[in-house]
């Protein structure tokens, strides 16, 4: 099945997020930079003993950390968005069994997500979003549905379509909030317990990485010349061991990684 590719908009306003790019701030692409560069540099130095070898290799792995760099906020990003589209979502559901109209339910979510994530949390940004597209004769369906096809979250996506039918046909709006509520919490905790079981695996695969880098070293200390000297034969045997031991942690993160 072909994965969805998303289009970089902006949304109905024009200042909406597009979450399905992530675009490195300075600072952030310093720090990913930087982690390229000293982890490339500790292999080769632990490894070959080469300043040289290991400045040329950090900077040669900046292309790799960058952009993992990149994934890893961007995942961040979209785990935090839910997060707080689920207190969006109570919120909402609140105000709607208080009596609110769904613009006065919006309105009054937008203050409890301000209050509870900060005015320029990604949460307040769309809550506001969606009522500045409401005040533009947007209808809130249609707002919710420009925010479902930026965020690329199946439920976000879920609610916005099953808001859109029960509005236009004129269900119960409160009952369906609640109801995507209660699935996005349930789902979240199931996530953590899986997470929780799935973490002796990963501290497994983190520590077993790690051990050559340590094992190397003391190896070293015994001054055997077949361990510390660099010629063809155990350069070639280093290379060797360094591109698996970075194929085994790559495939035991997508093995550990089911959450």
């Amino acid at each position: 099945m072909k994965k969805k590719k998303y289009e970089c908009t902006k949304g109905l306003t024009g200042r909406g997020i597009n979450y399905s790019v992530y675009k490195l701030k300075t600072s952030e692409f310093i720090i990913g930079a930087m982690l390229g560069v000293i982890v490339g540099f500790l292999i080769c130095m632990i490894f070959f003993e080469s300043a040289l070898c290991g400045v040329i290799v950090g900077l040669l792995s900046i292309f790799i950390s960058v952009p993992a760099y990149r994934k890893y906020l961007k995942k961040r990003r979209m785990k935090y968005l839910v997060i707080q589209f689920r207190d969006f979502l109570e919120s909402l559901s609140n105000s709607l069994s208080a009596g609110q109209n769904i613009s006065m339910a919006i309105s009054s979510a937008y203050n409890d997500m301000v209050m509870q994530y900060g005015e320029k949390s990604l949460i307040a940004i769309e809550t506001k979003n969606v009522l500045n597209g409401m005040r533009n004769n947007n209808t809130a369906e249609n707002m919710f549905m420009d925010f479902a096809d930026r965020s690329g979250q199946d439920d976000i996506q879920s609610f916005a379509e099953t808001f859109q039918i029960c509005n236009r046909m004129g269900g119960n709006i409160k009952n369906i909030i609640s109801e995507t509520y209660r699935i996005i919490r349930e789902k979240m905790i199931m996530e953590k317990e899986i997470a929780a079981i799935a973490s002796g695996g990963k501290n497994e695969l983190i520590i077993m990485t790690c051990m050559p880098f340590i094992i190397v070293p003391m190896l070293k200390t015994l001054g055997d010349s077949n361990i510390s000297g660099n010629n063809l034969v155990t350069i070639i045997v280093r290379v060797i061991g360094i591109i698996i031991i970075g194929t085994a942690y790559v495939i035991g993160r997508k093995i550990s990684d089911i959450t």
